[in-house]
């Protein structure tokens, strides 16, 4: 019922408004964003079409084409990406951790919006996440993990936002925070690399869950993103 208010009340807004009409789509959720300065910044993320786009014919060739989409698709229509880094990724990468979706995604950070045991962990370098991330996210890179003996100390600030604590022999994970990571998308390893990582420390596996698509994915059906560095 709370969705379906702001999914009215956001379509009455745009309804009224002088700019490009947009339809923001059912699954809609408001998230809060803790920002580096300790603010937070409360964002409605949902998908979001140009209702112009509605109104222009489609066919295969529109879509698929060897330079797809063709030249002749208005670009508020259009998303383009580079499609050619990294390698593919499995569809699961261990038994016990869920491989998520958009819609998945949406319901934990619904979720998480009232438990502070959930952690949604954008594991890319810094600089990637300041150029754009998923609202609700927080940038745990992934080198804290893999590069022993560099980030030591970041490693520690980062298991204490997980839930992990020190214990007389390794780490204890009593309460660790249920967590969903991403990265680039399917061809990125650096969520993968942090999950495996993690594993090895001892990291309970159905704690952790993986957002496999990630950002490249979530842009490509028009979700809701920003720039923290903006």
């Amino acid at each position: 019922m709370w969705r379906k208010f702001i999914l009215f009340i956001s379509l009455l807004a745009l309804s009224s408004a002088q700019e490009t009409p947009k339809m923001l789509h059912a699954h809609s959720i408001v998230v809060s964003h803790k920002a580096k300065d300790g603010s937070v910044a409360k964002i409605n993320v949902a998908r979001d079409s140009d209702l112009r786009c509605r109104e222009v014919p489609f066919d295969g060739k529109s879509f698929w084409s060897e330079d797809y989409p063709l030249q002749t698709v208005p670009e508020f229509c259009t998303k383009r990406f580079i499609t050619t880094a990294g390698v593919l990724a499995p569809m699961k990468m261990h038994e016990k951790i869920d491989t998520y979706g958009e819609l998945e995604v949406l319901e934990f950070l619904e979720e998480m919006q009232e438990d502070p045991g959930m952690l949604f962990v954008d594991s890319r370098k810094e600089e990637w996440y300041e150029a754009r991330t998923i609202p609700g996210a927080v940038n745990i890179p992934f080198i804290y993990f893999t590069e022993r003996g560099t980030w030591e100390e970041k490693k520690q600030e980062a298991l204490k936002l997980l839930g992990v604590k020190l214990a007389k022999e390794g780490y204890d994970f009593s309460a660790a925070k249920t967590v969903l990571f991403f990265c680039n998308g399917v061809w990125c390893r650096q969520s993968p690399q942090m999950i495996e990582a993690l594993l090895e420390m001892g990291y309970p596996p159905e704690k952790m869950k993986w957002y496999r698509g990630g950002l490249h994915s979530w842009l490509n059906v028009g979700m809701t993103s920003l720039s923290p560095s903006k």
